[in-house]
């Protein structure tokens, strides 16, 4: 009962032989292996369970075609392509600029403090060909003018692509956190993109031998959510929808947009002063809100010790996917890379509300999150401190521990020094903050 689906799988590889050499519409690659690996299973197994050779051989047909679609196109060639880049200070976005740099590209980094170290080693460490630009993408006049540089730099020719990698993280509840700080990861994260897109977009309408690249760098949680995330996982949720929407509205122009989905790397993104900006938000909370909270709110703590273990220290397969959204001649219109990229927002995508609530416990509860008020009303005989205490002057928080019978901030997780996003998310950014305590030091997310 075999023959035929074995004949079907035989015609998906002649039909991948010609697409690879003489038609050149498919890069070698492992994939074709694999697939042929997963038709060769097919083939044997759905005759077997179905009991029908022809429906099997249909089904496999099936797969086959889907599989084909999923094969990666040829690139085009790196050399004499031009691209801006967001966020280079760090992470992602410092990593990207040098590995585009090394295939040849002309990169145009921008980063946010131009005299930094970020910029100093991409100076040191890049080919001549790339170029340091100042670029605070939430300053409209500062955007323009990068433009106007890249333009006069351009020279007549074409800007290839724009990667918008810029981005920051900061955890904390929507009441804990401070009005000022929720702003800024909306004015960076989505605002941001948008002025960037505004500005370059015209360099990348224009005529050209090959369609232009724009990318911008998500987060699945902003496709699912996640605790102590919500103001970053909105801008990301808002950054995911407006890609789709470019996608659509920008091909007939002749530009591919593509959406990047990290998860579990370790970018930086978490790299900021979590004591000073807890310490910050405490003092300009409300009484209400301290009352309420308690101090250990203020500071998220990790459930997972040693977490950063978890969290992939390689960009590379990142690196690939940007590599392959910006040379591919047929690019995906959104590339999943890391731990729980695709696998959060399928289960939240497909799941029912209830079995979602237990599935969010186990895979996007991250932090500690010790309510006063709660804890008070389960265990109205605990030891926790009154609400006058609790609004009241009180140590520090990277000393409070100690006296506090109750505090999480003697955690190691809850370290300063922490280099990551406090999860398993991930993304991506660079540093993107104009002082350590108003924002998470970098993305790209």
């Amino acid at each position: 009962m075999v023959e035929l689906c074995a004949a079907v799988t035989g015609v998906y590889l002649g039909w991948v032989l010609l697409a690879v050499f003489p038609r050149k519409v498919v890069r070698l690659s492992w994939r074709i292996g694999q697939d042929l690996c997963v038709l060769a299973a097919c083939s044997a197994i759905l005759p077997w369970l179905l009991r029908h050779e022809t429906v099997s051989a249909i089904l496999v047909g099936v797969v086959g075609f889907l599989l084909y679609q999923d094969l990666p196109a040829p690139h085009l060639p790196a050399a004499s392509k031009t691209v801006l880049i967001t966020g280079c200070d760090t992470g992602l976005g410092h990593a990207l600029a040098l590995h585009l740099d090394q295939l040849g590209f002309t990169v145009f980094a921008g980063v946010l403090d131009d005299q930094g170290a970020g910029a100093t080693s991409l100076a040191c460490d890049a080919s001549g060909r790339l170029v340091i630009v100042p670029l605070d993408i939430t300053d409209t006049a500062q955007v323009k003018a990068a433009a106007g540089l890249v333009e006069q730099r351009l020279a007549g020719t074409e800007l290839h692509g724009v990667v918008n990698n810029a981005g920051v993280l900061l955890l904390g509840a929507v009441e804990v956190m401070s009005a000022a700080d929720a702003r800024r990861i909306i004015d960076v994260n989505l605002q941001g993109l948008i002025n960037v897109s505004r500005a370059f977009l015209p360099l990348l309408r224009r005529r050209r031998r090959t369609a232009a690249r724009l990318v911008n760098v998500s987060s699945n949680v902003g496709l699912a959510p996640a605790s102590q995330m919500g103001v970053y996982a909105a801008s990301k949720a808002a950054v995911a929808m407006l890609t789709e929407t470019w996608r659509y509205e920008l091909r007939p122009m002749g530009i591919y947009v593509s959406m990047i989905v990290p998860s579990g790397f370790r970018t930086g993104i978490m790299a900021y002063d979590m004591e000073r900006v807890a310490e910050r938000w405490w003092s300009e909370a409300s009484p209400e809100v301290k009352d309420y909270y308690g101090r250990d709110c203020f500071l998220p703590v990790n459930r997972t010790k040693n977490y950063k273990e978890y969290l992939n220290p390689d960009f590379s397969p990142l690196l690939s996917c940007m590599t392959d959204a910006l040379l591919s001649r047929h690019p995906r219109p959104v590339y999943y890379k890391g731990l729980l990229a695709r696998l959060l927002p399928c289960l939240y995508a497909h799941l029912s509300p209830a079995l979602w609530t237990h599935a969010m416990a186990l895979l996007a509860d991250y932090h500690h999150f010790p309510v006063r008020a709660l804890r008070q009303r389960d265990a109205p005989d605990s030891d926790s401190s009154s609400p006058s205490s609790s609004s009241s002057s009180s140590p520090s928080f990277s000393s409070s521990s100690s006296s506090m019978s109750n505090s999480f901030f003697s955690s190691p997780s809850s370290s300063a020094s922490s280099d990551v996003r406090g999860n398993n998310h991930d993304h991506t950014h660079n540093g993107h903050n104009k002082s350590p305590t108003s924002a998470a030091a970098a993305k790209s997310d």
